[in-house]
């Protein structure tokens, strides 16, 4: 996964359910010098947030074709989104500034060094674009607010956080009160 492994600290997290599985998993099997971490979020998380440890959610969505919209030819994609759990990395890893965030169903190939590296200039999250669904076909499911039409949605199974920039924008917070509204 990374060319020094020796420098690597894998952070599982899970729930209380799966939270010993897991544990002894990890300390049964290694990846080379690398360390592992398991977390049973919930247990860290319970008393003072209201977010969830969760999976991405996945959508199915029908858009008309944005490469021939005049042929009213729906295509119908599947989008994975954020869930609770990617909010709650800035509290749960207060002492990072940057973390690789990869799903459970991401298979890696090849050396991740270069994705550790990568500048994300004053971006908050660094993600694999998903082009085939613009922003702006989603405006029924978005609304119109601050949407750049032709930006592409983007994979959320592998994502490079600048925790630093995360916390500084106050975005779990940003969230936080989202949720709240939204279940009033």
């Amino acid at each position: 996964m990374f060319q020094e492994s020796s420098n690597q600290v894998f952070h599982v997290l899970t729930d209380g359910e799966n939270y010993y599985a897991m544990k002894l998993w990890f300390l049964r099997n290694h990846y080379k010098e690398a360390a592992v971490q398991v977390l049973n979020v919930e247990l860290d998380i319970q008393k003072e947030n209201p977010l969830l440890l969760s999976l991405p959610e996945e959508f199915r969505v029908s858009i008309l074709s944005y490469d021939n919209p005049s042929t009213n030819q729906i295509r119908t994609e599947f989008l994975s989104i954020f869930s609770d759990s990617h909010y709650l990395l800035p509290d749960l890893f207060s002492n990072l500034n940057k973390v690789v965030v990869l799903d459970d169903d991401v298979v890696i190939q090849q050396d991740l060094s270069a994705l550790w590296n990568t500048d994300l200039g004053d971006k908050v999250n660094g993600a694999v674009q998903f082009c085939s669904v613009k922003l702006g076909q989603l405006k029924s499911y978005l609304g119109e607010k601050g949407l750049s039409q032709n930006s592409c949605a983007w994979m959320s199974g592998l994502n490079i956080i600048d925790l630093v920039r995360w916390r500084e924008l106050g975005l779990t917070q940003t969230y936080r009160k989202l949720i709240k509204e939204v279940s009033n």
